[in-house]
């Protein structure tokens, strides 16, 4: 990500923190640091809503940043998201929307790989650089339904073996899965 963009991110989340401190009201319970972030005990100003502002230092702010926006669960959460609304597109033979969030799907995938190294192998040889995730797309841009609807079903297929490569199989149990695993029957 470029510089610019992280600052961009960072600007964002603190406003966002400042904001909140303005229109969170109080509960009338002591502040106090959750057990399970021992570390923040370590800061020198009093728990307060400016959780990232009151750190101590640049260096537990990005700390702080990285906990909060998590491991590949929160792109995952997305990728499920726009995966799905893909099969809603193309159901409703809606090429610019499929284009759409398949795009951001790859922007995930990416991020997912930045955030953990170690899922990049199976990010970028099952979806990216195994023709995967571009099949799609020409299906997409080819605005073909039989094409786009085949072409899912190789993604839902490749999303779930991605699953049992990196030991978390139990998800291809997800309600989405079920939702996907076929198309109605198409109006001719």
């Amino acid at each position: 990500m470029k510089p610019y963009l992280i600052g961009t991110a960072v600007l964002g989340l603190a406003a966002s923190v400042a904001f909140a401190e303005g229109v969170v009201h109080s509960t009338g319970n002591t502040p106090g640091f959750p057990k399970a972030y021992k570390d923040l005990a370590k800061q020198t100003k009093p728990p307060s809503n400016n959780w990232l502002l009151d750190a101590n230092d640049d260096t537990e702010r990005f700390r702080r940043l990285q906990v909060a926006m998590s491991g590949t669960d929160v792109p995952m959460w997305e990728i499920t998201y726009r995966y799905e609304e893909l099969y809603v597109a193309i159901q409703k033979n809606n090429w610019e929307m499929g284009v759409y969030h398949w795009d951001k799907v790859r922007d995930r995938m990416n991020t997912s790989g930045m955030k953990r190294p170690a899922r990049t192998r199976n990010i970028e040889g099952m979806f990216l650089d195994s023709g995967v995730w571009q099949s799609m797309r020409d299906a997409l841009t080819a605005k073909s339904p039989e094409k786009m609807r085949e072409q899912f079903l190789t993604v839902r297929k490749v999303c779930m073996a991605c699953h049992v490569a990196e030991k978390v199989g139990f998800l291809n149990d997800s309600s989405v899965f079920k939702r996907t695993e076929s198309f109605p029957p198409s109006d001719k």
